[in-house]
């Protein structure tokens, strides 16, 4: 997709409410149907994709915080590397509903499953779990790695599908419907109750619900189509990022059985304290701490920052406690757009004993500030 900006491909305003979203999405939805645009149908479902792209970030909450602070960046991972495809959506059962007007009595257009084959690849045959289990897992920065941003390397161990087989758990590709479910991965089973008949649906214990049944295993994976894996994965951090924020990685998590896509990766992020910084937004503050003489008459010092040390001026005259600033040596902006300021908190070291000589200075000093200070009123009355 182009970096046109999610909230104006569906049309809302940036502080749109979740039912506002998806009102939005529902309109455009009905508008990009191929079968409402005939003559057009290709551009029809490129534009349909992309108001489902923008539909699929806005529609999280956590996906859509991270787009509102990072831009697409903030969400990059959590699609593959040539950007959206309908495999991320996971927003279907609201598709279902936009277009079930559509469908009701009308068998000729393939109901849902016709929807499905055009935009999602295929018809759905079964309930069975689209994708496995999510993982979760915390990481540890420094401050000092937000100011631009960092990749992280960190190792994981899951379940994840077998090499050999591609995940299939057959050593040959073949495979057979499962005769006790017909291919759904369920079974219904009816019970009555009085004049009432329910019908209960249970996971197929015959497939394990994947509506397939092995012929000739997987000698790697024993037909289960997932083995254990150890691997490093690189996580990109983007600068400005905060603590707890989360990550999520696209198909990190684990498989949970034979057929079945991996989960999602969640990294939350742990921003270790430091002890020489505290984060006040975008910026960083830091203290110095100067003599009583150099606040007087200033001076030339180093203070840490971000990038290492640089030198400040202290001006003439500093008093304890002023605040001076560093531009643009702060963090990077979520917005992307510059960086925070480096605030130096000045302290006053004033010296719990002095020399004679010393106090004789200080003692006139104080006496002609003391004379500086008299008021023309005073020196003509003599005081």
């Amino acid at each position: 997709m182009s970096e046109e900006d999610y909230y104006n491909v569906l049309g809302v305003d940036r502080d749109a409410s979740k039912k506002e979203i998806k009102k939005a999405y529902r309109k455009k939805a009905k508008k990009y149907h191929p079968d409402k645009n005939p003559g057009n149908a290709d551009e029809a479902r490129e534009k349909f994709k992309k108001i489902s792209e923008a539909y699929e970030v806005l529609a999280d909450e956590d996906k859509r915080k991270m787009y509102d602070r990072y831009g697409k960046r903030g969400v990059k991972q959590q699609f593959g590397e040539g950007g959206f495809d309908w495999s991320d959506f996971s927003r279907r059962e609201d598709v279902e509903d936009i277009f079930s007007e559509f469908f009701v009595g009308d068998r000729r257009r393939g109901g849902f499953d016709d929807i499905f084959s055009t935009f999602f690849g295929g018809p759905r045959r079964s309930q069975r779990p689209r994708r496995g289990r999510d993982l979760r897992m915390s990481l540890e920065v420094n401050l000092k790695d937000l100011r631009e941003g960092v990749e992280k390397k960190v190792k994981l161990s899951r379940r994840g599908s077998c090499e050999k087989c591609d995940g299939s758990g057959s050593k040959s590709g073949r495979k057979k419907t499962c005769p006790k479910c017909d291919g759904t991965g369920e079974v219904k089973q009816a019970q009555r109750r009085g004049f009432q008949q329910l019908i209960t649906i249970t996971h197929c214990d015959e497939c394990n619900g994947t509506g397939e049944l092995i012929e000739d295993p997987c000698s790697k994976c024993s037909g289960n189509g997932y083995v254990e894996k150890r691997e490093t994965i690189t996580v990109d951090i983007p600068g400005g990022a905060k603590d707890r924020d989360r990550f999520r990685i696209r198909g990190k998590g684990e498989t949970t059985s034979r057929g079945v896509p991996p989960g999602d990766l969640y990294i939350i992020l742990r921003v270790k304290p430091d002890e020489k910084f505290e984060r006040r937004g975008d910026d960083v503050m830091t203290d110095v701490t100067v003599d009583m003489i150099d606040a007087v008459l200033g001076e030339e010092v180093a203070v840490p920052t971000l990038e290492g040390k640089v030198k400040i001026d202290i001006p003439p005259g500093t008093q304890p406690g002023e605040i001076l600033r560093l531009p643009k040596k702060g963090l990077k902006r979520r917005s992307g757009d510059g960086y925070g300021d480096q605030l130096v908190k000045v302290h006053v070291d004033i010296p719990e004993k002095i020399s004679g000589r010393q106090e004789e200075i200080l003692k006139e000093f104080k006496k002609i500030e003391k004379e500086k200070n008299r008021s023309w009123f005073d020196k003509i009355r003599g005081k």
